[in-house]
Formats: structure tokens, sequence, C-alpha cells
């Protein structure tokens, strides 16, 4: 039997505020038709987060970065320590506010705010957003975003990259998959036409 692929909700009820947990369903998905088990644990208390694959460090309001800062407060420098261990993590909006900051010692500058569907070389979604940062960038096999909710849905390509990038599955196509990236590109279209 095969090893089964773990990925850490980490919590939910504080970062998970635009849905950017769903992502782990569309890998868990996408690794399901290439055969490869997979599980969602939910996080909700400081706990190693060696013991996982993947991480995804959702989106929160600072009400809820205050609250969780209360019994995690040191959780920023474990998820930038697992980044530099090689091991991938999704961070949306302000979760790649604070990587970023934790990573360069200083805050992220902020700008007008915009709040649009945006096409950032070729990776759709929508940014609801001040921050002056690029919409997605890669940190080691970490993809950080401020696309909102479950971007890889949209962006079937950049789930196959992580899914290849930390070698848990072949890359090959299947039939199924080719069905859903198309109606991936059908919404990426969608989301652009007035």
């Amino acid at each position: 039997m095969s090893r089964v692929i773990r990925f850490a909700a980490l919590y939910p009820e504080h970062l998970n505020l635009n849905g950017d947990h769903a992502n782990l369903l569309v890998l868990q998905k996408r690794l399901k038709w290439r055969d490869v088990e997979s599980e969602v644990v939910t996080v909700t208390r400081k706990e190693d987060l060696d013991k996982f694959d993947l991480l995804v460090l959702g989106h929160g309001s600072a009400d809820a970065w205050a609250e969780l800062s209360k019994f995690d407060s040191d959780l920023i420098p474990r998820v930038l320590a697992f980044i530099n261990s090689g091991k991938p993590v999704i961070a949306v909006s302000s979760g790649y506010e604070f990587l970023v900051e934790e990573m360069n010692s200083m805050k992220v500058k902020h700008v007008e705010r915009a709040s649009e569907f945006q096409d950032s070389d070729g990776v759709v979604g929508y940014i609801n957003s001040e921050a002056d940062l690029p919409a997605v960038t890669w940190v080691k096999n970490s993809l950080l975003t401020l696309f909102h909710g479950p971007v890889l849905a949209k962006n079937p390509k950049l789930a196959d990259q992580i899914i290849e990038n930390a070698n848990w599955a072949p890359i090959e196509k299947r039939a199924r998959l080719e069905n859903v990236d198309s109606l991936a590109d059908a919404s990426r279209r969608i989301a652009f036409e007035d």
C-alpha cells in the first residue's frame, strides 16, 4: 500500500474567510484521479506541522489573526520553516502577507485596494487586497497568492505543478482530468466577460 498524502487545513475557523481551504479538495480530487490517496486534517490547535505534506494558510481578518496569535503565536515562523524545508504551502492573501513580512523582516507596503478579477501571467483569480505584492509567486515549492478562494479550481495547472514538484504522482493526463481542465478554462474565460 502506498503512502497517504496528508494535507493540513490550518485553523479554518480563523483562516478560511473566502473558502481558501477548498484548494485542498481540488488537490485531493486530482490525486485521487491519479490513484493516490490523500487526507485533509483540520488543525485547530498548535501541533507539529512536520507530520504533514502540505499546509494551507488561508486568509483571515485582523481580528481572526489577533485571536489566533493568542494560542499559536509562532505559527508564521513555523510555516516559514516548513516552506524552507522544501515542503509545499498554499498561502492566501493575509497568510501570504504575514509570510512575506516574516521572510523580509519588514511590513508589506499597502496601496490602493484592488477588488477585481485579474489575470497574472495566465493565472486567474479574484483579488480584494491593498498589499503591494505580486498576485502569484512561488517560494521554493510553495504557492503564495493574493487570489482568494479555491484558486486551484480555476487554475488546474497550478495544482498539477504542486503535485509534480512534490513528486506525489505522475502528471500524465487522463480523460477525467482533461474534462475538468476544460471546465476550468471555461470558468476562467467567463470571469472576464461583461
